[in-house]
């Protein structure tokens, strides 16, 4: 899915910044640590910019993105499912479906086309 990057928040008592992403009809929050978003190339963060996300039961093709993380299903609700990633949070508001338990969560900058 395509997302834009609306909002980074850093957390004062930690390296760890809080990216707020919305697309069609889809709110995410992601917890990012500031070394994986340095090493990616996404620090400072990318307030602005398109960027695709995808969630998926399996980790093919990891070489395709500049982040991807495991992680496992923690909460989920009326339109709201949330993903822990080593206690890195993921919050999805505007989800529909039944939520798989297990996910690798890729992201990129968006690509053209």
């Amino acid at each position: 899915m395509r997302l834009r990057v609306s909002q980074a928040e850093k957390y004062d008592y930690t390296d760890v910044v809080a990216l707020t992403m919305v697309g069609e009809g889809v709110e995410a929050r992601l917890e990012l640590p500031v070394r994986v978003m340095e090493e990616a190339g996404w620090y400072p963060p990318p307030v602005g910019a398109e960027v695709e996300v995808e969630l998926a039961q399996e980790p093919g093709g990891l070489d395709e993105w500049e982040i991807a993380l495991s992680g496992v299903l923690l909460k989920r609700g009326e339109g709201l499912v949330a993903y822990t990633f080593g206690g890195l949070l993921l919050t999805l508001r505007g989800a529909v479906g039944e939520p798989p338990r297990k996910v690798y969560l890729k992201l990129r900058r968006a690509r053209e086309g």
